[in-house]
C-alpha cells in the first residue's frame, strides 16, 4: 500500500497576504502554478498606501489590473503643489516630467480588494489567515516548513513578504539597515472639498510639520498630518482642537476647507516612520519582497510603487525558472541585479528627503521632480 506523503507540495510559499504577496500568488497562480499565502493575522490588513506612480500603473497595467481600478473610482492626477512654510514652492507636473503624464491615488484596501477577487477564482492559490510558520529547514532541493499548526509543507522556493518585522528575514539571518525618523504620520479620511478637488497639497514647515490632502475617490479626501514625535503625541494627548488647528495654520495656507473638517486625532490612525534596506534580497531559495525588504519615508510616495515594482521584476524570473529556462539561483541573482541598486538610490533619496525639512534651501535641493514622478533613468540618481 502506498503511503500518504508526510509534506503537502506547493510551488511557492509566500508569507504575508499584503500587496507584494498577493500579487506575485496571483501571477504564478495564473500561470498554474500552486501558490500558498500564509497571514499570521486573523485578517488581511486592508490599510496601507494610497499613491501609485506611472512605474507602478505600468505593471499593473501589463497584467490588465488599470481598468479595473479606476472602474473602482481609483482618481487619476497629473499635478502636485509643494509647499514649505505656507509658501507655493513647486508644482510637480507629471505630463512634463514622465511620459505616462499621471498617477493614480488608488487606495491600498481597493488594490488589495481587486486582486483578492482574482485569487478567489484560482484553485491553485491557497491562502491561510491566522497562520505562520514555526520551524524552516532548507534542503538541496527546496524547503520544508512546519506550520503553527502542525501541518508540515515542502515548495522549491519560500517568499517573505511580511514586513520590515519580517519573521523570514530574521530567520535567514539577512541583516537589514534601519533608520527610525523622529516623525509621526497620521492617516484619516473626510469628504472631498472643493481645494482637494483642485488640487493635490502637500506641505511642509521648518518644525516637522507635515501635511497632504488628496482624492481617494469621488467623495473622499485623504488627509495626512505629520509631526516631530513629541509635538504628535502632545497635540493628540491634548484633545483640544484648537491646539491642533492652530499649529496647522502656521504652515497650511490654501486647504481651510480641509482643516474646517478636522476635529482631533483620535480617529487618525498613525505609525512611527523608518527607513529600512536588507543587505541582501535572497539567500539560498528564501527570498525578500516588498517591505521585507525595504521600506521608504512616505514624503516620496514610493512605497506600494516599489512593492508592485519588486513584484513584477521578480516573476519575470521566477517565470523564466518555472519554465526551465534557468536555475533558481540565475532567476533570483538577475531580480536583486535588477533591483537592488535601484532601490538603494530610490531610498536614500527619500531619506535625504525626509531629513531636509528643517531647512528651506536643503528641501528645495533635496526634492527631485524626475524621482517624484518616478523616472527610473539611472542618470538621475548620480547626485543621490
Amino acid at each position: 500500500m502506498n503511503q500518504k506523503p508526510k509534506y503537502k507540495e506547493y510551488d511557492a510559499c509566500i508569507i504575508g497576504a499584503g500587496i507584494a504577496g498577493i500579487f506575485l500568488a496571483w501571477l504564478l497562480g495564473s500561470k498554474g502554478k500552486k501558490v500558498l499565502i500564509l497571514e499570521k493575522n486573523a485578517k488581511v490588513n486592508m490599510n496601507g498606501a494610497d499613491i501609485l506612480k506611472p512605474s507602478g500603473i505600468n505593471i499593473l497595467e501589463k497584467y490588465g489590473l488599470l481598468q479595473e481600478l479606476l472602474n473602482k473610482e481609483c482618481r487619476i492626477r497629473d499635478q502636485l503643489g509643494v509647499f514649505y512654510n505656507g509658501i507655493h514652492v513647486n508644482q510637480i507636473d507629471y505630463k512634463a516630467e514622465n511620459e505616462r503624464g499621471y498617477f493614480m491615488v488608488c487606495p491600498y484596501s481597493i488594490l488589495l480588494e481587486v486582486i483578492y477577487d482574482k485569487i478567489k477564482k484560482i484553485d491553485t492559490i491557497e491562502l491561510l489567515v491566522n497562520q505562520s510558520f514555526s520551524k524552516i529547514n532548507e534542503a538541496k532541493k527546496g524547503v520544508y516548513i512546519t506550520l503553527k499548526s502542525g501541518e508540515e509543507i515542502y515548495c522549491p522556493l519560500l517568499i517573505g513578504a511580511d514586513g520590515t518585522q519580517s519573521m523570514v528575514r530574521e530567520y535567514a539571518d539577512i541583516k537589514a539597515h534601519i533608520n527610525y525618523y523622529d516623525h509621526v504620520m497620521y492617516f484619516n479620511k473626510y469628504p472631498i472639498t472643493s481645494s482637494v478637488e483642485e488640487l493635490n497639497r502637500l506641505y511642509i514647515d521648518q518644525d516637522g510639520g507635515l501635511a497632504y490632502f488628496y482624492p481617494i475617490n469621488n467623495k473622499e479626501a485623504r488627509c495626512v498630518l505629520g509631526f516631530n514625535i513629541k509635538e504628535g503625541k502632545a497635540l493628540k494627548e491634548s484633545e483640544n482642537r484648537e491646539n491642533l488647528i492652530s499649529r496647522l495654520r502656521k504652515f497650511v495656507t490654501h486647504s481651510d476647507d480641509m482643516l474646517n473638517q478636522i476635529d482631533s486625532l483620535d480617529n487618525f490612525l498613525t505609525f512611527p516612520l523608518c527607513s529600512m534596506h536588507s543587505e541582501q534580497y535572497f539567500k539560498g531559495k528564501i527570498i525578500l519582497l516588498g517591505n521585507a525588504a525595504h521600506s521608504i519615508h512616505p514624503v516620496t510616495g514610493q512605497g506600494m510603487n516599489l512593492a508592485v515594482e519588486d513584484t513584477g521584476e521578480l516573476f519575470i524570473w521566477l517565470s523564466k525558472y518555472f519554465d526551465g529556462e534557468i536555475s533558481l539561483e540565475e532567476a533570483l541573482s538577475s531580480y536583486k541585479e535588477r533591483r537592488f541598486e535601484l532601490n538603494s538610490k530610490i531610498l536614500a533619496y527619500g531619506h535625504r528627503l525626509a531629513s531636509s525639512f528643517g531647512n528651506e534651501t536643503d528641501f528645495m535641493n533635496s526634492l527631485n521632480s524626475k524621482i517624484q514622478t518616478s523616472s527610473r533613468d539611472p542618470s538621475i540618481f548620480n547626485n543621490i
